[in-house]
C-alpha cells in the first residue's frame, strides 16, 4: 500500500472528493486510491488504536481493512458517498472475523524452537504456478508477508519473530495463521477472470473465500444461493474448488 501511495499522484486528483475518488478507483484508477490512503490514514489508525491492544495488530488491522476495501471498490461495490465510516466498519468486521479464526487457532505460551513444516503454498512456488503465486503474496499487507517469510522461507521459530517484532509468541503464531489464510485466497483470487457479468462482479470477488469456507453461515447460504443461480459462477467457483483442493493436499 505504501508502494502505490509513494506514487500518488496530482493536485487535482488530491482536490477530489471521497465521491469522486472512489468513483475513479472502479474505473481502474490506482492514483485515486492512493489520495484515498494518504487522507484517511491517521483517522484509521485512530480506530484501531480504539479496537486493538497492540501495535502490531493496529497495523496490520488498518492494512488488511484497505486492502479489503479497496477489492471492493474493484468489484464496482463498495461506499458511493462517505468513504471513512465504510473503511471503519470494514476495520471492526475484520476484527471479529480475525478473532473467530484465533479462537480456532491451538497455540502455547511456550512455542517449541522448530523450524515450521513445508506448507502449501511451498508446494504451489514450486510448481507452474510459481508467478501467480508470487503476485498473491506480493498482494499480502507487508507485515504478514514479513511473518511468512520469516518463519516459512528463513524458517525462524515463532518465539524469535515475537522477540523482534514485539509481539508474543502466540501473537506470532495467531498472525501466521492469519496470513497464511491470506496467502491462499490471494492465490485463488488471481485465478480469477478479468471479465465477469456485471450484475456478478462483487460475488466473484467473495468466491475465494466462500470455498475455502471462511464466511459466517448466512453469507455462506448467500453466496451458495448466487452460484447455484448462476451458471458463470458455477464455473469460476468449480475452478477455484479444483485449486483449492490443490493447495490442500
Amino acid at each position: 500500500m505504501r508502494q502505490a501511495v509513494a506514487g500518488a499522484g496530482t493536485d487535482e486528483v488530491a482536490g477530489r472528493s471521497d465521491a469522486e475518488l472512489t468513483d475513479a478507483v472502479r474505473q481502474g484508477d490506482a492514483t485515486a486510491y492512493a489520495v484515498l490512503y494518504e487522507r484517511h490514514l491517521l483517522a484509521a489508525r485512530r480506530a484501531a488504536g480504539s479496537l486493538t491492544a497492540t501495535p502490531a495488530e493496529r497495523e496490520d488491522l488498518v492494512a488488511e481493512a484497505f486492502v479489503r476495501l479497496l477489492r471492493v471498490l474493484r468489484a464496482g461495490g463498495g461506499p458511493s458517498e462517505e468513504f471513512r465510516p465504510y473503511l471503519i466498519t470494514t476495520m471492526r468486521n475484520v476484527l471479529i472475523s480475525w478473532r473467530r479464526r484465533d479462537a480456532a487457532v491451538s497455540v502455547v505460551a511456550d512455542v517449541p524452537e522448530v523450524a515450521p513444516t513445508t506448507g502449501p503454498e511451498t508446494v504451489v512456488a514450486g510448481r507452474m504456478h510459481a508467478a501467480l503465486a508470487a503476485d498473491a503474496f506480493a498482494c499480502l499487507p507487508e507485515r504478514w508477508r514479513l511473518v511468512l517469510w520469516r518463519t516459512e522461507i528463513e524458517g525462524e521459530a515463532p518465539a524469535k519473530v515475537a522477540r523482534s517484532l514485539g509481539m508474543t509468541p502466540n501473537g506470532v503464531a495467531a498472525l501466521a495463521y492469519r496470513a497464511r489464510e491470506g496467502l491462499r485466497q490471494a492465490y485463488l483470487d488471481q485465478h480469477l477472470p478479468s471479465e465477469v457479468p456485471r450484475g456478478c462482479r462483487g460475488m466473484v470477488t467473495e468466491l475465494a473465500g466462500w470455498v475455502r469456507d471462511r464466511y459466517a453461515p448466512q453469507k455462506m447460504r448467500r453466496i451458495g444461493d448466487h452460484v447455484q443461480a448462476c451458471p458463470e459462477c458455477q464455473e469460476i467457483a468449480e475452478g477455484l474448488r479444483r485449486l483449492n483442493q490443490e493447495l490442500s493436499s
